[in-house]
């Protein structure tokens, strides 16, 4: 059950990273960049000791992350 959950808290994140930078990748590149993304926010919010106790702020924090992973994604293909 966690793994599916995981999988859609990835996509959404990857969905609205992909929306607010315009992007037009496939479905598929949206859950990867999600769930990478998802990693990748939660690693850089810890180094800047921000912690989130809700599921709204892991969820900005995970948006944020898409955003990084889809900008640098953009910029090296």
């Amino acid at each position: 059950m966690g793994f599916i959950l995981w999988m859609l808290y990835g996509l959404v994140a990857g969905a609205c990273a992909s929306w607010l930078l315009g992007s037009s990748h496939e479905w598929y590149w949206n859950i990867l960049i999600g769930i990478v993304g998802s990693i990748v926010g939660g690693f850089v919010a810890g180094l800047f000791g921000i912690k989130s106790s809700n599921w709204i702020g892991s969820f900005l924090i995970s948006v944020v992350g898409a955003v990084i992973c889809l900008l640098l994604y953009n910029y090296l293909a």
